[in-house]
């Protein structure tokens, strides 16, 4: 992207370490503290004073919630050089009703002025700096957050003239990701809402306006107003040649789900295949799942999976909780909006791990989990007879104590885990079966193949 290949980013300390181990009283700590910095070297003394100087009086620094950028001063560099310093704060005044960013440019050695905004935010959800314009010079794109929880405005402040300049986005938002979705080597701001006041789920997708000189809403996608909260929003390539938005999301009912929106360039429109109403309005989604699982590049290619949650194969008298269930990793075609496996997994989520299914195992092997034992075994599965056949694997966590008094000679040491002071052993026994000895499996490949979560 052009913004990515134009803009370094770096980031500094709003507060130096003095100020974080200082002990006097009447200095505060989190969103809500009233600071009176106390002396500072550097870039961050001259940024305090500066400060101190424009509030008049007391002040809270406001630290973004989000994001890569956690700091109530962030600097950040333009290619040719320039520095910019970013400082959010509300002062007393204000009575914690507004939240100012103040930018300032630095010229040999001095921080010069460009301005200050206010913003009737209370709070800070993130900063992002990106050219979203085109022009080659970064914008700070500050999320405001209000009272109402999940309800956050974006406003984007450029540099113009010497000068910033305010650029108010109409749509509020709950979550926003910047990325040239469009494939026109611009950044694109798309904004996600959940359903507010009757209003649906929405995505939105904001470009840069000569004309009006701020972005606008360029297209919208209905999302499914059934997710009550996201648990990841991420970017980034869904097949080779297409990027797209990839969201995992819960409902009230605690089922996950995940929607893929990417733009359809043929129709120039915004899709997400993976969400769909049936004609009765009942919401479908090939990946709903109970388990909080989220959507990644599970197979190192650079494109992002989604997972799809299957029961595996079993006898009738196997109780449901014992059954495993396979996690199957697909891409999206763009071209015919149909899902490609790249990967099938088993989790055991209580002991932190999981096996990579080869791929000969797809349909021939089934899995079991006892639980109060930490296991978890693999058998062949007659899809002839619907029975199982010959143990392949067992794969089992003991605790350190249970694991020193074990003979260990048949058993394949995996992981050594350490969690909370307690350490755990994670190990594998390899069986081998005459039905079928292409489903054998070899030492190198299990220990490939079973990796922690």
């Amino acid at each position: 992207m052009k913004s990515i290949n134009k803009l370094i980013k770096c980031t500094a300390a709003a507060v130096l370490a003095s100020v974080m181990l200082c002990g006097c009283s009447d200095i505060g700590f989190g969103d809500q503290s009233m600071l009176r910095p106390p002396r500072a070297t550097g870039d961050q003394a001259a940024m305090q004073q500066i400060i101190s100087e424009e509030a008049a009086g007391s002040y809270t620094l406001k630290y973004p919630q989000k994001g890569e950028y956690r700091s109530a001063v962030n600097i950040f560099k333009d290619s040719d050089g320039t520095e910019y310093a970013a400082a959010l704060y509300s002062t007393d005044n204000d009575s914690k009703m507004h939240v100012t960013i103040m930018v300032h440019e630095k010229d040999k050695d001095k921080w010069r002025s460009l301005g200050s905004c206010s913003n009737s935010g209370t709070g800070v959800d993130r900063i992002i700096y990106r050219d979203i314009t085109s022009d080659g010079k970064g914008e700070f794109l500050i999320g405001w957050s209000g009272y109402n929880p999940g309800v956050n405005n974006l406003v984007v402040y450029s540099l113009y003239s010497d000068t910033v300049r305010e650029m108010v986005i109409d749509e509020s938002y709950t979550d926003f990701v910047i990325t040239d979705i469009t494939g026109d080597k611009t950044d694109d701001i798309m904004l996600l809402s959940l359903r507010n006041n009757q209003l649906p789920s929405t995505a939105t997708l904001l470009q840069y306006s000569e004309q009006d000189k701020r972005p606008i809403s360029k297209f919208a996608l209905e999302l499914d107003s059934e997710v009550t909260a996201f648990n990841s929003v991420v970017s980034g390539k869904i097949d080779k040649k297409t990027t797209g938005i990839v969201i995992d999301g819960e409902n009230a009912l605690e089922q996950n789900s995940t929607q893929v929106i990417y733009y359809d360039k043929k129709e120039k429109k915004l899709v997400d295949p993976l969400f769909t109403q049936t004609d009765s309005g009942v919401n479908k989604n090939i990946t709903s799942r109970k388990e909080v699982i989220t959507s990644r590049d599970i197979d190192g290619d650079g494109i992002i999976e989604v997972p799809v949650i299957s029961e595996m194969a079993a006898p009738k008298d196997i109780k449901a909780g014992n059954v495993c269930s396979c996690t199957a990793w697909k891409q999206i075609n763009t071209e015919d909006q149909s899902l490609l496996t790249r990967m099938n997994t088993v989790y055991n989520y209580n002991d932190s791990y999981y096996f990579v299914l080869p791929e000969r195992w797809a349909s021939n092997v089934t899995a079991l989990s006892d639980s109060a034992n930490r296991l978890m075994t693999f058998y062949v599965w007659s899809n002839n007879t619907l029975t199982l056949g010959d143990k392949l694997l067992e794969i089992h966590r003991f605790n350190r104590s249970e694991w020193d008094k074990k003979d260990q000679g048949d058993y394949i040491m995996l992981y050594t885990v350490n969690n909370k002071g307690r350490e755990f052993i994670i190990a594998a026994q390899i069986f081998k079966t005459k039905s079928d000895e292409s489903l054998n499996l070899e030492k190198s490949e299990l220990e490939n193949n079973v990796k922690l979560i």
